[in-house]
């Protein structure tokens, strides 16, 4: 008997689940060129700098969604295929990412919305 991480049961391109995933990684980038915007916008206002909160946010959402995203698409979904291999400790694994991703994606939308939230408010005064 294989363990559950052997090659055979492993899809290393998922295709469908790639495109959600390039899809995070284009809004991680549209979060750093938000960062460098609002940078400068409130280099201009001379508040303090928390552009540096936005570039975080757009590192966890990269660090915490898209790479368990593609662990689950290339490594567990692919044992629901073969009763062989399915183990009980694979529903484990895809709790364990979906709670990572839900916390990772509900902490990079707190780091983003704070900063620009300040902002609003300091050119609203």
């Amino acid at each position: 008997m294989w363990s559950w991480f052997h090659p055979a049961y492993t899809i290393w391109v998922p295709f469908p689940p790639l495109f959600l995933e390039v899809g995070f990684v284009l809004l991680a980038v549209v979060l750093f060129w938000y960062a460098r915007i609002l940078g400068n916008l409130l280099v201009m206002i001379e508040r303090p700098p928390l552009d540096t909160w936005v570039r975080v946010a757009g590192w966890i959402l990269i660090l915490t969604f898209s790479l368990p995203h593609y662990y689950v698409s290339a490594v567990v979904y692919p044992h629901f295929r073969s009763p062989l291999v399915a183990t009980p400790n694979v529903v484990g694994h895809l709790w364990a990412c979906r709670t990572i991703s839900f916390f990772g994606m509900w902490v990079a939308a707190v780091l983003a919305f704070i900063p620009g939230f300040l902002y609003y408010r300091w050119t609203s005064e």
